[in-house]
């Protein structure tokens, strides 16, 4: 769908680095917390597990109905709403690659379902047959989630979103509407959007919730949704706020006036401060109200190939020799200098789904190498779970080798110097990206081996070279650029690419 993309890759170790970025993901530790958002692989579960939710709140509000014995009218309302949206979502293996959908789900395992169980296995209600299965299903499920969403991962679900319009222009009416790029998803109700906009000032995205705010205004007067709290003047006063949190007084002053007389006492104390911090035009104007995290290069590679006619001429395609001479390698050249080699059905699919089964087991938090950062630090860095896979006898052994065919390098791991890392399982979540980073950690090639270092690396000397695998595809988005050689390598599922930097690059690019 929209969101999920899996990784797999492996380094050679010696000296060199590159600088790379990951692009946001769209169709797909110090474990500081136990999010969900970071991996689809994860939104998956949760949105299975949902469906033994439903069918058990089924089951009571049915029993209930049969037994002629009441049910609340908050209970009625939650189950009309849930009914209809998870009995389609859990039978859908993809519906949480969606990030609308994604965000969706989140939001109701930690506004919803705990409304419901709060109002049946409450400390003064009788446990009946249905009322205990209905808890037996929560135990169950809690405990195959091992994390129940919290407001954590609605904020970061919603930073997501943000991120992703920022790098792709989508139309925020119509993802409003529930269109994302031509997928269709659930639609977002104006608390909903609200939420996302108060995340964005709370993320000084002022930019991004001034258009959401300004979306919702032009879509409030065709939504049925009922809130007495969601009005005109409320979305007009969050606006006026915004700019006010922007630094541009007049204008949030402006925005105020067009309905102070329809609430003066309300708005009065807004203006009188508006007037105090007021500023004159030529200093407004100064103001920057777009803050924006990544360079238009960076954003523009990661939505197109950047590279002209004339670069893209010089690339080619070979049959690449190895040792074994019935054993080509089918290769692409993505860049002349340094050299990216793009390497074509070097896994099959059956073997790309094992290597995404075998990392799905071991899923964790991606970390970062430069020590250990806070939670909010990781996740403006490296939104993604990693799984290590160490070489054994079977298909992880296989595709080691086939690396070393192919590039003609030593990529035989052992416990003590090792010529390569185990393979790293990457699976990126909703937004899923890794900031502009070095593949390298800049060890010497010389000295006594630190303590500090991981078993699997000691005596290992530096990161020489990259090799990385797409374990599935994607619809929109997702790529490997690299902005300082303007070069982008797209999702095409068991397609590899080596990177191999030669010494006369390596002052260049560090």
């Amino acid at each position: 769908m929209i969101m999920d993309l899996i990784l797999l890759h492996t380094i050679i170790m010696k000296r060199f680095m590159i600088f790379s970025y990951f692009c946001v993901s769209l169709l797909h530790v110090c474990h500081i917390h136990g999010e969900i958002f970071s991996s689809v692989y994860k939104l998956s579960i949760i949105s299975k597990e949902e469906g033994k939710l439903l069918s058990a709140f089924n089951k009571y509000i049915s029993t209930q109905a049969r037994d002629q014995k009441p049910i609340s009218f908050e209970l009625q309302r939650l189950f009309n709403d849930l009914e209809p949206i998870v009995t389609e979502s859990s039978q859908d293996p993809r519906y949480a690659e969606h990030p609308i959908n994604a965000f969706h789900l989140i939001g109701r395992f930690v506004y919803k379902w705990p409304v419901v169980y709060s109002s049946i296995l409450c400390e003064d209600c009788t446990l009946d047959d249905p009322a205990s299965d209905l808890n037996a299903t929560y135990q169950i499920v809690t405990r195959n989630i091992a994390h129940w969403p919290d407001e954590y991962d609605v904020q970061a679900s919603a930073q997501a979103l943000l991120r992703l319009r920022t790098f792709y222009y989508f139309n925020i009416d119509e993802a409003i509407n529930g269109i994302l790029f031509d997928e269709h998803c659930q639609p977002l109700n104006p608390s909903q959007v609200l939420k996302i906009v108060s995340i964005a000032k709370d993320s000084r995205m002022l930019n991004e919730a001034r258009l959401w705010s300004e979306a919702l205004l032009r879509r409030l007067p065709f939504t049925s949704f009922l809130d007495e709290n969601v009005n005109e003047a409320a979305i007009l006063k969050i606006l006026s706020s915004i700019y006010e949190q922007a630094g541009l007084y007049h204008k949030a002053s402006a925005i105020l006036g067009n309905f102070i007389k329809d609430d003066k006492k309300g708005h009065s104390e807004v203006l009188n401060e508006n007037e105090q911090n007021d500023i004159n035009e030529e200093e407004e104007a100064d103001i920057s109200f777009v803050s924006e995290e990544y360079d238009d290069n960076y954003k523009q590679l990661c939505r197109e190939n950047r590279k002209t006619p004339k670069e893209s001429l010089q690339l080619y395609c070979y049959l690449s020799d190895t040792v074994i001479p019935y054993y080509k390698g089918k290769v692409e050249i993505a860049n002349l200098q340094p050299k990216i080699f793009l390497f074509h059905d070097v896994i099959s699919e059956r073997e790309a789904l094992h290597l995404r089964n075998e990392g799905s087991k071991e899923f964790h938090r991606s970390k970062l190498g430069q020590g250990q950062l806070s939670g909010s630090e990781i996740d403006r860095t490296r939104v993604s779970e990693t799984a290590w896979l160490h070489d054994k006898p079977g298909i992880v052994k296989r595709a080691t080798h086939r690396v070393g065919l192919l590039t003609g390098l030593k990529t035989k791991s052992s416990p003590f110097l090792s010529n390569t890392e185990p393979f790293q399982i990457v699976n990126y979540g909703i937004g899923g990206m890794y900031n502009p980073h070095y593949d390298t950690f800049e060890k010497p090639s010389w000295g006594p081996i630190s303590e500090d270092e991981p078993d699997d690396l000691k005596g290992t000397g530096d990161r020489i070279a990259t090799w990385l695998f797409y374990l599935n595809d994607v619809k929109v988005g997702g790529a490997t650029v690299f902005p300082n050689i303007n070069t982008r390598i797209p999702v095409i599922q068991v397609t590899a690419y080596d990177l191999y930097i030669p010494f006369k690059f390596y002052p260049f690019l560090h």
